[in-house]
């Protein structure tokens, strides 16, 4: 019955047909049969028996839609202002996500370097290049010079993308940076695990500065995989004290990178000191 369907479909779309119909010879012993067509109308599909139909049903065209968007339709629409702002953020971060997308003819035109310090610079953030002092950032009408054309003598050194908007798809774009040293993308809201990661995985041979301070969405597993950066130097993680066992990861960092310094976190907690000598003092 579906293949049916699908077939006559399929027939009426394609525009022009050519009349045809099948028949057979009669057979010995058996009437004639009927001749069958290949124009017969197809089948309906009718809805599942006692669902309910909204309005939407009337406006459902009779070919080149399926049955299953005539149901979404049917199912109506939550209009409550939590399910509005809901579906707003979906939208905003679907949009973020898409402008945020690798663009291979930017590196092309550009080479990976100058094409990260659009990306950064065009989104609030700041580079700086090798061997200047200087930061490249916007100006108060959110203009900047940056070269459009790729120039050899153009290598990122420092990236300040703090508070800004970067995502996780983001960081496709300032990939490939050999000279990567400073980084810092401190107070991003959208930082997690997942971008940590992302960094431990193409600067685990340059990276010697990294600024976290206040980015909430990082846990424990985040903070325990930037061992694998084995030139860091110098780490920020101010406002992340509530991570789950910070301390106690801090001193594994030290300990997997003895030249570390990290900064914005006690993880001598002396009460926490007191408590353990108390229990080995009752085991005694």
């Amino acid at each position: 019955m579906i293949g049916r369907l699908r077939l006559a479909q399929y027939m009426r779309v394609s525009g022009s047909l050519v009349q045809r119909s099948l028949s057979t010879t009669p057979a010995v012993g058996t009437g004639e049969r009927e001749k069958e067509s290949w124009k017969t109308e197809s089948e309906k599909e009718e809805l599942p028996k006692g669902e309910w139909r909204s309005f939407f049903h009337y406006f459902a065209p009779k070919k080149g839609i399926t049955i299953d968007v005539v149901h979404h339709l049917q199912k109506g629409f939550d209009l409550r202002p939590k399910a509005l702002q809901k579906w707003l953020k979906k939208i905003k971060q679907k949009r973020s996500e898409n402008d945020q997308v690798f663009r291979k003819d930017r590196v092309a035109a550009l080479g990976f370097d100058l094409a990260a310090a659009h990306f950064i610079v065009h989104r609030g953030g700041k580079v700086r290049f090798k061997d200047s002092q200087e930061w490249t950032q916007q100006d108060e009408d959110e203009e900047y010079d940056l070269p459009g054309h790729y120039n050899e003598n153009f290598a990122v050194e420092a990236i300040d993308a703090s508070e800004t908007n970067i995502l996780y798809e983001g960081f496709e774009c300032i990939s490939n940076l050999k000279q990567l040293t400073w980084l810092s993308v401190a107070n991003c809201p959208h930082i997690d695990d997942w971008c940590i990661d992302r960094i431990c995985g193409q600067y685990a041979s340059t990276l010697k500065h990294l600024d976290i301070s206040n980015c909430t969405k990082i846990t424990h597993r985040g903070i325990a995989a930037l061992a694998r950066l084995g030139e860091l130097r110098s780490l920020h993680i101010n406002g992340l004290e509530n991570i789950r066992d910070i301390q106690l990861l801090c001193l594994l960092l030290e300990d997997i990178l003895p030249e570390i310094k990290i900064v914005g976190i006690d993880y001598m907690d002396t009460s926490s000191l007191q408590k353990s000598t108390v229990n080995e003092d009752q085991l005694l």
